[in-house]
């Protein structure tokens, strides 16, 4: 027995130095935080236009610092353009969203993109993505044929129908440019933070691709008096007043401006006879939030006077539902759109 107990005597320590030495071995194995991975993803486009679009994706850089970009092109796993990821350097453990802005794109196309994030260990990919830019399409607009129209053409080569109200001559087409006429390009502005945050031009389509009702520019895009065509102007105040008084007053004036029919404007466009030529279209606004509203509703059309608060300025809007012409003052960062009329003497 004694010689028996001896030998637990050796067996045990043993035994238990070993359950230690393991104990040990898994206490620290659960200790040591397991490798994470460099998590790449490519998710979606939106904010997509003719000639634009917002891609989206997110990176967890894994503690590592990241340089992210985004791959594109009209063909699937042929990426020959690359565009800088905002914001285009990451680094930490946290999933962070990352967008970029492309404006060279081509209308009506499919698009391919990946996210490509770049590590001192390496490149990751995220899967590819699609998207369509939306065409150029235009609707068909009424003018009447009962007159004579003229023609302008903007420094980039849109050319608008005009017509003679009295003894002015206005544009009989929303205005379109995306250049000053001394030419200098007018940004275009998708995101609504980026929108609001404007104190300079700045322009967009009617949720980035109406194109058939022109373009919405803000009150500062007006203010450089070089949007118009060299030649003509974005009226005055007092040349709307001017207007709608030649055709009878604010309370009728609408009836006379507005395109006729349903192809712009949404039942029942009370009225309109569009005897004047002018051809009113109603191209809604962008609020100066950044939000989009009325399109085929009502027309909103910005005048070069400021309104008595500094941040406003006065504008003409007609309606689908009655026959009004009417004078208000909006902020200055709001989004309408713009007929230009020709300088005296001109």
């Amino acid at each position: 027995m004694k010689k028996y107990s001896a030998g637990l005597s050796i067996i045990f320590p043993a035994i238990l130095v070993l359950g230690v030495a393991l104990s040990s071995c898994k206490k620290d194995e659960e200790e040591e935080p397991a490798p994470s991975t460099l998590v790449a993803t490519s998710n979606y486009a939106n904010m997509i236009g003719p000639w634009w679009a917002t891609l989206n994706g997110s990176v967890n850089p894994n503690n590592l610092t990241a340089k992210v970009s985004f791959d594109y092109d009209t063909i699937s796993s042929s990426y020959n353009k690359s565009v800088a990821g905002e914001p285009e350097t990451i680094s930490g453990s946290t999933l962070t969203t990352v967008i970029a802005h492309l404006w060279d794109l081509v209308p009506g196309k499919k698009y391919y993109f990946r996210i490509k994030v770049v590590t001192p260990t390496g490149t990751v990919y995220g899967t590819e993505k699609t998207f369509n830019t939306s065409d150029t399409i235009r609707s068909e607009i009424l003018y009447n044929d009962e007159l004579d129209y003229g023609a302008v053409t903007d420094i980039e080569g849109n050319t608008y129908k005009t017509i003679q109200i009295g003894t002015q001559t206005w544009m009989a087409q929303n205005l379109e440019t995306t250049k000053l006429n001394d030419g200098t390009d007018i940004p275009v502005v998708l995101v609504k933070s980026d929108w609001t945050a404007l104190s300079s031009p700045g322009y967009c389509y009617y949720n980035y691709d109406s194109i058939s009702y022109g373009v919405l520019y803000n009150w500062y895009t007006v203010s450089t008096g070089h949007l118009c065509p060299e030649g003509w102007h974005v009226p005055a105040d007092e040349e709307w007043t001017a207007l709608t008084d030649y055709l009878g007053g604010e309370v009728d004036a609408g009836s006379l401006i507005k395109e006729t029919g349903l192809s712009h404007w949404n039942s029942p466009n009370t009225g309109a006879t569009n005897e004047s030529g002018f051809t009113a279209l109603p191209g809604g606004y962008r609020s100066n939030s950044g939000v989009f509203n009325n399109i085929r509703r009502f027309g909103y059309w910005w005048s070069s006077t400021e309104a008595p608060s500094s941040n406003d300025a006065y504008y003409r809007k007609v309606s689908y539902s009655y026959t009004n012409t009417d004078r208000s003052s909006s902020n200055k960062k709001s989004g309408f759109s713009v007929r230009c009329i020709k300088n005296n003497g001109d």
